[in-house]
């Protein structure tokens, strides 16, 4: 603890993984919530999610449900668009995403050199 002109200084105690624990938080903070999508980008997301599936490929989806924005990286097993959901396999576990909540979906680069 320094004490300078009064006020208390934590800035020492602070270890290089807190400081970059606390840099992505406020960033993820800071996203931008997304707004209504366009025909070009709903489109874009629809071949982006198909190609994925077609292809087995590790694709990253965002969805947001009720405000909540969350991050799910997988590869596409189900895509029903009967029921308007798809299935994401992930390391640990398959999750039912409704199609409804995606806003972006991006292709990983998983090449092995």
């Amino acid at each position: 603890m320094i004490r300078d002109r009064g006020s208390v200084k934590w800035v020492s105690m602070m270890l290089p993984e807190h400081v970059q624990q606390i840099r992505a938080w406020k960033h993820e903070s800071e996203e931008e919530l997304p707004n209504e999508l366009t025909e070009w980008e709903l489109e874009e997301l629809q071949q982006t999610i198909q190609f994925a599936y077609d292809q087995k490929l590790i694709v990253t989806l965002k969805t947001m449900v009720e405000h909540n924005l969350s991050h799910y990286t997988g590869i596409i097993t189900v895509l029903k668009t009967s029921t308007r959901e798809l299935s994401l396999e992930t390391d640990t576990t398959i999750r039912h995403i409704p199609l409804d909540a995606i806003y972006r979906a991006q292709l990983e680069n998983n090449y092995c050199d």
